[in-house]
């Protein structure tokens, strides 16, 4: 009974889901999806959704970045999991205790440190619910990785990977960091090895988008939030309709298609909302994500997923309390 309550079953994340739209059905107030192209803010305002969850942000790491995360959350009713290293967990974890409705804790490690593991499982035992990874110096899928992924399996702890291009400085000293070393399909992988865990791409591995969906497609245990520099990409040069190109597919697709998977989730059920940025970066975020969902005319019941309800069902959040249930391992 509790490896079937564990395991994220195809079947089961439909059900799971549709339980959670129907928990979260005032989640989005607009009406039917607008025509493509940019919004007034007064549009904007009139589609922004009553339940929010910030899938990707990092602790600011004083008592000023977490008021800020108050004054422009709080009134925009969203949530936020902040990605936390291991010297701002005892920051992070009074905001969770201060503000439980508001802040949902990440711990971030380093794949290639020897304490990598331990780390993951000081997070654990402080109450932290999933773990970021970034620039490793092998491929994501390297085995030698492998037991930092099982670590965070066995503890439930959702896992976000860094995916595609990365930020750099002009500098003159060397570091041995590349993209290519997270490219998404890495993460096909991840799944399929830790088929318990959940596993959610940054970025849409940029400019990887059609590998990140291909990805997706075959794991219902993967997910994609689309932070960074892709829409303001896609905005500017009017082609944000392009992800419907590449989120193709529909939770019923392999009815009549031998090649999607049986019973698995739909495109859309792939994206979720974040925002990578800091607390003043929210409005801004909100307003191209709106943006993006209305130039591919995603339906509202999906919107109210894609905005919170997909995240808050994998980590076991109460969309009516904005309360995370502890989770048995």
């Amino acid at each position: 009974m509790e490896k079937a309550k564990r395991t994220l079953g195809r079947r089961g994340f439909l059900s799971r889901s549709a339980q959670l739209v129907a928990l979260g059905s005032a989640a989005v107030t607009g009406g039917g999806a607008a025509k493509a192209g940019p919004q007034t803010q007064q549009q904007s305002q009139a589609t922004t959704p009553d339940f929010i969850i910030d899938s990707h942000i990092h602790c600011g790491g004083t008592d000023a970045w977490v008021d800020e995360m108050v004054r422009m959350y709080r009134p925009r009713k969203a949530m936020a999991c902040v990605l936390t290293r291991l010297n701002n967990m005892d920051l992070m974890k009074k905001a969770i205790a201060d503000y439980p409705d508001l802040f949902v804790g990440y711990g971030y490690v380093d794949l290639d440190n020897q304490a990598a593991v331990r780390e993951v499982e000081t997070f654990y035992k402080n109450g932290f619910v999933g773990m970021k990874f970034h620039s490793p110096q092998k491929d994501y899928d390297d085995p030698s990785y492998f037991q930092v992924y099982r670590t965070c399996e066995q503890y439930r702890l959702h896992m976000l990977f860094h995916t595609g291009v990365t930020s750099r400085r002009i500098s003159d000293e060397p570091r041995l960091q590349s993209a290519s070393r997270m490219r998404p399909m890495y993460l096909d992988t991840i799944c399929r090895v830790c088929p318990r865990a959940t596993v959610q791409g940054a970025h849409l591995g940029n400019p990887w988008y059609e590998e990140a969906a291909e990805a997706a497609r075959w794991n219902p245990n993967l997910f994609f939030d689309v932070t960074g520099s892709t829409l303001l990409k896609l905005i500017k040069l009017g082609r944000l309709e392009r992800l419907s190109e590449v989120f193709w597919w529909s939770s019923d697709e392999s009815e009549n298609n031998p090649h999607t998977l049986k019973g698995g989730p739909g495109a859309w059920d792939h994206i979720v909302f974040g925002t990578d940025e800091p607390p003043s970066g929210l409005p801004g975020n909100i307003e191209r994500f709106q943006q993006m969902l209305d130039a591919n005319h995603v339906p509202d019941a999906q919107r109210a997923k894609m905005w919170g309800l997909t995240i808050a069902q994998v980590l076991g959040i109460d969309p009516k309390t904005r309360r995370l249930t502890p989770r048995k391992v």
